[in-house]
C-alpha cells in the first residue's frame, strides 16, 4: 500500500501554505486527498484511535459542559437543531460547542425535529422517577392511566423556535387488550419513517407471573398526527428463553435508513453488579449491592415494512445498556452503548458487520451512570459524545462532559509504517 505523508510533513505543509503556489497546493491535495480533508485541530493530534481500513477515528478535546451538581444517575444527552444550535442537558451552544449558556430547561431524550422549512420540534417529557432517580434528562417517559381501558396519557411539548421555547400538551397512547395489566415506559428517540409517520419504542412487562411474563418486551408505537396520538404498531422483540438473557428486551433505539428499512437496537441485561464482575456465587448470606442479573448483549433487529414486522434479534455486542444509533452524513453507522465503560462502534454496511469497536471512558464507581450517554454529528465528520462523570468520592455529584471525535471514511495506511 502506498505510504501516506508523515504527520510532521503534513503539518509543515499547512504551516507554510502561504509559500506554495496554487498549483503546488492542488498537487498536494491530489496526492493525499484523504489526509488533506482533516481539520487542522485534529490533524495536529498524533495519537489516533483507529487504524481499521476504511475508517479513521481521531479523538479530540474533552470539555465540561455541565459542571458538577447533585444528580444521581444522570444521562448524557445531546441534540443538534436545524439552525445548528446544540443542546446538552440544560445548556445550549450557538457556536458549535465553543461556549455554552443556560437553556432554561432540560433536554428531553425523545426530541425530534421535522426537516426545514417545517422545523417543528416535538418531544415527550421525561417523567420517570424512583427513590433515588429523578426524571430530568433521563430517557424514560411514564404514562398515566385514563378512565378508558388501554388509553394512557403522557406530557408532550412542541416548539416552533428550534426548542428555545415550548408549549405543553398531553399526548395519548393506545395499547391493545393483550397489554392490559403490564407496566412499562416509553423510551429513547422519536423518529420519522418513510411514509412520513412517527415511531417511538416502549418496553413493558407483567409485574407478576412466570419468568417469561416478567421479562421486558420491546414495542413500536406509531403516530400519524404529529405526536398527538400514538397507537401500538408492532412488537419488536420478546423473550422465549428463561435463561439466555437477563431482562428480555428493553431500552430500544430505532434507526430509519435511507432505503426505507428500519433497524432497532435493544438492551437485554448488564446490571452494575454483573458489569463490575461481582457475584455471590449462590451464597445468600453474602449481601450484594445490586440484584444480580446476567451480562448479556445488545441485540439488533431489522424491519423491511415500516416497522410492522421485525427480524429475529441478533446479538452484536457482548454487553451494553442504552444503545443509541446514528447514521453519519458520510454513510457510516455509529452505535454507542455502556456498562461497563462507554463504547461506540461503526458499521460501513448498515449493520451487517461492525468495526472498529472503541472504548473511550470507564467509570469504576457504581452506581456510575456515565454509562448512559449519547452521540450526535454536529459538523461534517465530527461527533460530539456526551456522557456523565460521577465523583468517585460522592456518587450524588456528577458533571456532564463532551468529547469530540473526527471520523472519516477512506482508504489509508498507518503513517508510522
Amino acid at each position: 500500500m502506498k505510504k501516506c505523508v508523515p504527520w510532521i510533513l503534513l503539518l509543515c505543509v499547512w504551516g507554510s501554505l502561504m509559500e506554495y503556489t496554487v498549483a503546488q497546493v492542488e498537487e498536494v491535495k491530489e496526492s493525499e486527498p484523504f489526509y488533506w480533508s482533516i481539520p487542522l485541530e485534529y490533524a495536529a493530534i498524533k495519537p489516533r484511535v483507529s487504524y481499521v481500513p476504511g475508517v479513521m477515528v481521531i479523538r479530540g478535546d474533552t470539555q465540561v459542559i455541565v459542571p458538577e451538581h447533585k444528580s444521581f444517575c444522570p444521562a448524557g444527552s445531546v441534540f443538534t437543531y436545524n439552525n445548528g444550535d446544540i443542546e446538552v442537558f440544560d445548556k445550549r451552544s450557538k457556536d458549535g460547542g465553543k461556549s455554552w449558556q443556560d437553556s432554561g430547561h432540560v433536554l428531553e431524550v425523545s426530541t425530534f425535529q421535522y426537516p426545514d422549512p417545517d422545523g417543528e420540534v416535538i418531544m415527550f417529557q421525561s417523567s420517570y422517577s424512583s427513590e433515588h432517580v429523578t426524571g430530568e434528562g433521563r430517557p424514560e417517559v411514564s404514562m398515566v392511566e385514563t378512565d378508558t381501558k388501554g388509553v394512557y396519557k403522557a406530557k408532550f411539548f412542541r416548539s416552533k423556535d428550534n426548542g428555545v421555547t415550548r408549549v405543553a400538551e398531553m399526548a395519548e397512547i393506545r395499547l391493545p387488550e393483550q397489554f392490559l395489566g403490564m407496566s412499562g415506559v416509553l423510551c429513547r428517540k422519536i423518529v420519522q419513517i418513510e411514509d412520513g409517520s412517527l415511531l417511538m419504542s416502549m418496553y413493558t412487562r407483567f409485574p407478576e407471573g412466570t419468568i417469561l411474563e416478567k421479562k421486558f418486551r420491546s414495542l413500536a408505537l406509531r403516530s400519524t398526527d404529529r405526536g398527538k396520538t400514538w397507537n401500538y404498531w408492532s412488537t419488536i422483540a420478546f423473550d422465549l428463553s428463561e435463561t439466555a438473557r437477563g431482562e428480555g428486551f428493553d431500552e430500544t433505539c430505532l434507526l430509519p435508513l435511507a432505503n426505507g428499512n428500519i433497524l432497532s437496537f435493544s438492551r437485554s441485561g448488564a446490571s452494575y453488579q454483573a458489569s463490575m464482575g461481582s457475584h455471590n456465587y449462590g451464597d445468600s448470606s453474602v449481601d450484594m449491592p445490586h440484584g444480580y442479573a446476567k451480562q448479556t448483549p445488545i441485540y439488533m433487529s431489522k424491519s423491511l415494512d415500516n416497522g410492522k414486522n421485525w427480524s429475529m434479534p441478533d446479538p452484536i455486542s457482548p454487553y451494553g445498556v442504552w444503545p443509541n444509533a446514528l447514521l453519519m452524513d458520510n454513510g457510516l453507522m455509529v452505535l454507542n452503548y455502556g456498562r461497563p465503560g462507554n463504547w461506540f462502534m461503526f458499521s460501513q454496511d448498515e449493520g451487517e458487520s461492525w468495526g472498529p469497536i472503541i472504548p473511550f471512558h470507564h467509570g469504576l464507581y457504581p452506581p456510575d451512570c456515565s454509562n448512559y450517554f449519547s452521540i450526535d454529528e454536529i459538523a461534517p465528520n465530527v461527533l460530539l459524545v456526551v456522557y456523565a462523570r460521577t465523583n468517585p468520592n460522592d456518587h450524588w455529584q456528577s458533571e456532564i462532559v463532551g468529547t469530540y471525535f473526527y471520523v472519516e471514511r477512506g482508504i489509508y495506511s498507518d503513517p508510522e509504517e
